[in-house]
């Protein structure tokens, strides 16, 4: 029965994947580096084009602006930082933006609901490309990332090595931006 079973769920996985759809992507291990706090912890991700990302490592930027969000609810704030972002990276090639929800470890069939749904209401590229799903032990990313709750958005901007450089909470905002410029000149 669990052979028939297995069978049954690589066949809708295989059909759902011809048809468009994404892989569920992996429930990822937290890798710290053991200073909580630092550095972005190594995480394994999928995009919304369906590419396997490594995170700090995948990312493309120089530098990199990563809007972490847990709960749905968090997009509007992502979206003030999507927006008021442009500017800087009009003006470095270097900097990247991404957004990574940051999802508890789930089943496969939850995870490819999932990322076909957030898929679904996104179209275009360049925001598929940039929107990074990590599935994890919430805590133990949480706790790498000296995030003491997820009530907010968290933005990190991380050097090539993963290193935080920088982070705030919540909206953009005028002073919040400014800081950021900062960062950006003097990283």
């Amino acid at each position: 029965m669990q052979s028939i079973m297995l069978g049954v769920v690589g066949s809708l996985l295989g059909a759902l994947t011809l048809t468009g759809c994404i892989p569920a992507g992996i429930n990822s291990p937290v890798q710290s580096s053991g200073v909580a706090g630092v550095k972005f912890p190594d995480v394994v991700g999928i995009d919304l084009e369906g590419k396997e990302v490594s995170l700090p490592t995948g990312l493309s930027g120089r530098r990199n602006l990563v809007a972490i969000a847990f709960e749905r609810e968090h997009q509007p704030v992502v979206d003030t930082w999507i927006a008021s972002v442009e500017p800087f990276l009009a003006q470095d090639p270097e900097l990247r933006l991404y957004e990574v929800p940051t999802i508890y470890e789930s089943s496969t069939l939850f995870r490819l609901w999932l990322n076909n749904g957030m898929r679904a209401g996104i179209t275009d590229q360049v925001a598929r490309r940039r929107t990074i799903t990590v599935y994890v032990d919430r805590e133990k990313f949480n706790a790498a990332l000296s995030i003491p709750d997820t009530s907010d958005v968290h933005l990190l901007l991380l050097n090539v090595e993963g290193l935080i450089t920088w982070r705030s909470t919540g909206s953009a905002n005028d002073e919040k931006l400014a800081a950021l410029s900062q960062a950006l000149v003097s990283g």
